[in-house]
């Protein structure tokens, strides 16, 4: 059975892989000039681009079951559980909103004050770990959450074609965090919470089988699901039965959750395989990306999309674009480096601190002893 290391390995393994391909696929979104962008490489380029953002929802739901379950293991109440996940997805969303206004700075007078208030990924990674993390709350064991959150994705993913038109008596910021409100560009609850309520179910599920059967014979299965997950969506595509509702294929269609979800489940199975290896627990470019994702998608967003190298936008040629990815790529993993370096100094420097509190209360608490010891000799 992988050690506990190890998971923890295959976990930031699996998010520096997405941060890599978000990369590529923002560099080639931005910067390459519309003759190249009908191109085989580049639909290559923009549908890899398009599994980010379901594995960064999916690997949140991962964190939630991991987070609640050592929660629960501590006799933590069902209060102080929504009061962690509430905090953590405010945070989140104090992030995302903080990203947006920083946006309409550097882009001002250009900017529109509106796009301050889109719901982009960190908005929805935040909104879903508040609706999925109050979800698992209910349940107390890791199977009745496995049964519990795994028929809540599959309900999610086929009634999304009747939601995401709706167009309810509610307050437009608050219908675009549900279905969009109209803008297909969003990253509304439905249809991407999907991807963190299959996360929270594989989580307490790989929870379930770390107290079993192991994390190996538990990954021999992850492979054969995801095998079977995109059979399952390429064989619904060609059932007009699924052609529901709100019906984009690509973005409220059935069929294609489950591809994706086949190829998110594929990756981590990957990743498990290669952090297995006796040489993975070396220093990795890939797992230091995957420590720092929030930090490199602030910045890269920043280079790519930002004022400063605008000249390229929508300008060069495919292969071009991608040279660029040469010097971008060893600028963000130098970057999360160097959020690694700081959070280690400021970490020895706290147990620096604590230890120095430590000596100079044992040397009170001695010193108080012999005082008592002296007193009673005299007496």
């Amino acid at each position: 059975m992988a050690k506990e290391s190890n998971r923890l390995l295959y976990l930031d393994w699996m998010r520096g892989l997405a941060v890599v391909i978000m990369l590529q696929g923002h560099v080639l979104d931005a910067w390459v000039r519309p003759q190249d962008r009908t191109s085989e490489w580049f639909w290559l380029s923009q549908f890899l681009g398009g599994l980010p953002a379901p594995i960064f929802l999916f690997m949140i739901g991962v964190s939630l079951a991991m987070i609640l379950d050592r929660m629960r293991a501590r006799g933590a109440s069902a209060a102080r559980l929504a009061g962690n996940i509430l905090r953590r997805g405010g945070w989140i969303l104090l992030l995302a909103y903080a990203f947006r206004l920083e946006q309409f700075l550097v882009w001002y007078p250009a900017s529109d004050w509106a796009d301050i208030l889109r719901v982009d990924t960190l908005n929805c990674i935040a909104a879903s770990t508040v609706l999925v993390g109050l979800l698992c709350i209910a349940i107390k064991t890791r199977l009745g959450s496995v049964l519990a959150m795994g028929v809540a994705t599959a309900a999610f993913v086929f009634v999304t074609p009747w939601v995401y038109p709706l167009r309810a008596q509610l307050p437009a910021f608050v219908l675009s965090y549900i279905n969009s409100n109209g803008h297909p560009w969003y990253f509304s609850l439905f249809p991407w919470a999907a991807f963190a309520l299959a996360g929270v179910t594989f989580g307490y599920a790989l929870l379930q089988a770390r107290a079993g059967t192991g994390e190996s014979e538990f990954f021999k299965g992850v492979a054969v699901a995801g095998v079977g997950a995109y059979a399952i969506g390429a064989a619904m595509s060609l059932f007009p039965i699924f052609e529901y509702g709100f019906f984009d294929y690509s973005l409220t269609g059935p069929p294609f959750f489950f591809v994706r979800l086949g190829w998110v489940l594929l990756i981590m199975y990957g990743a498990y395989k290669w952090s297995t290896r006796e040489t993975s627990r070396g220093w990795s470019p890939i797992i230091m990306l995957g420590q720092a994702s929030l930090l490199v998608y602030w910045v890269h967003i920043e280079i790519v999309y930002g004022r400063p190298l605008h000249q390229f936008a929508r300008a060069l040629a495919l292969w071009d674009a991608v040279k660029h990815l040469l010097w971008l790529v060893p600028l963000m993993v130098g970057l999360a480096v160097m959020r690694d370096f700081h959070r280690s100094r400021n970490k020895r420097q706290a147990a620096s601190t604590v230890g120095v509190v430590y000596d100079r209360a044992s040397f009170a608490a001695n010193a108080a002893r012999g005082q008592m010891a002296m007193k009673s000799a005299r007496s």
